[in-house]
């Protein structure tokens, strides 16, 4: 399994040249049958990049993200708990902190210490 960086989301996003060679490779994998893994680290630096540096909106960064989670072609890391976590964050939480707070109830966590 191949993984996905957030450089090549953003060319693919951008519709440019390199793109478009980006997306011929995944359409290559996707007749392989095979997944191309996309990390917790992927998604968040993503969603950073795309809110605070391109100045997207909650709901565009939520929209590009819920595409990789639904996409068969990825294979995304904790995806449940990103779907969960995407909810949140556009209930207004910060992504990190929700990210946090669903991986913590998942996990039965009670608080934190200190």
């Amino acid at each position: 399994m191949k993984a996905i960086e957030v450089s090549s989301i953003l060319k693919l996003l951008e519709g440019k040249e390199e793109g478009h060679k980006i997306e011929q490779e995944l359409r290559k994998i996707e007749k392989r049958k095979e997944k191309v893994y996309v990390s917790n680290y992927t998604l968040l630096e993503l969603a950073y990049l795309l809110e605070f540096v391109y100045g997207l909106s909650r709901e565009r960064v939520a929209k590009v993200l819920k595409t990789l989670l639904e996409d068969p072609l990825f294979k995304v890391e904790e995806e449940e708990v990103w779907k969960e976590a995407l909810k949140l964050y556009l209930e207004g939480a910060e992504l990190l902190s929700a990210l946090r707070e669903v991986q913590y109830r998942r996990a039965d966590v009670d608080g934190t210490v200190g």
